[in-house]
Protein backbone atom coordinates (compact mmCIF):
# COMPACT_ATOMS: atom_id res chain seq x y z
CA UNK A 1 0.00 0.00 0.00
CA UNK A 2 1.21 3.47 -0.84
CA UNK A 3 1.84 6.08 1.80
CA UNK A 4 -1.36 8.08 2.15
CA UNK A 5 -2.38 11.26 3.86
CA UNK A 6 -3.65 10.74 7.35
CA UNK A 7 -7.26 11.50 6.48
CA UNK A 8 -9.63 10.26 9.09
CA UNK A 9 -12.27 7.71 8.24
CA UNK A 10 -14.87 10.44 8.66
CA UNK A 11 -13.08 12.66 6.11
CA UNK A 12 -12.83 9.78 3.63
CA UNK A 13 -16.54 9.00 4.16
CA UNK A 14 -17.44 12.64 3.44
CA UNK A 15 -15.41 12.49 0.21
CA UNK A 16 -17.21 9.31 -0.85
CA UNK A 17 -20.63 10.75 0.00
CA UNK A 18 -19.87 13.90 -1.99
CA UNK A 19 -18.77 11.92 -5.05
CA UNK A 20 -21.82 9.63 -4.78
CA UNK A 21 -24.06 12.69 -4.64
CA UNK A 22 -22.42 14.26 -7.67
CA UNK A 23 -22.71 11.03 -9.66
CA UNK A 24 -26.35 10.53 -8.68
CA UNK A 25 -27.20 14.02 -9.94
CA UNK A 26 -26.29 12.73 -13.41
CA UNK A 27 -28.21 9.49 -12.86
CA UNK A 28 -25.05 7.50 -12.14
CA UNK A 29 -24.66 4.71 -9.62
CA UNK A 30 -21.51 2.94 -8.47
CA UNK A 31 -20.95 -0.65 -9.53
CA UNK A 32 -20.49 -3.42 -6.97
CA UNK A 33 -16.78 -3.42 -7.89
CA UNK A 34 -16.49 0.32 -7.21
CA UNK A 35 -18.52 0.09 -3.99
CA UNK A 36 -16.09 -2.52 -2.64
CA UNK A 37 -13.13 -0.30 -3.50
CA UNK A 38 -14.81 2.70 -1.89
CA UNK A 39 -15.33 0.71 1.31
CA UNK A 40 -11.64 -0.22 1.31
CA UNK A 41 -10.75 3.44 0.83
CA UNK A 42 -13.08 4.51 3.64
CA UNK A 43 -11.47 1.94 5.96
CA UNK A 44 -8.01 3.26 5.07
CA UNK A 45 -6.99 0.07 3.26
CA UNK A 46 -6.49 1.91 -0.07
CA UNK A 47 -5.09 5.34 -0.79
CA UNK A 48 -6.95 7.71 -3.12
CA UNK A 49 -4.39 7.05 -5.86
CA UNK A 50 -4.75 3.27 -5.44
CA UNK A 51 -8.53 3.64 -5.64
CA UNK A 52 -8.31 5.70 -8.82
CA UNK A 53 -5.77 3.35 -10.41
CA UNK A 54 -7.94 0.27 -9.71
CA UNK A 55 -11.03 1.91 -11.21
CA UNK A 56 -9.19 3.18 -14.29
CA UNK A 57 -7.55 -0.21 -14.88
CA UNK A 58 -10.86 -2.09 -14.53
CA UNK A 59 -12.87 0.12 -16.84
CA UNK A 60 -10.08 0.71 -19.36
CA UNK A 61 -9.82 -3.05 -19.88
CA UNK A 62 -13.61 -3.33 -20.11
CA UNK A 63 -13.77 -0.88 -23.01
CA UNK A 64 -10.89 -2.28 -25.08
Amino acid sequence: MLCMKKNTRNERKKQIDFEDGMASMDGGKSSVFTEKLLMQYEMGQLSASELKRAIVEKYTRATL
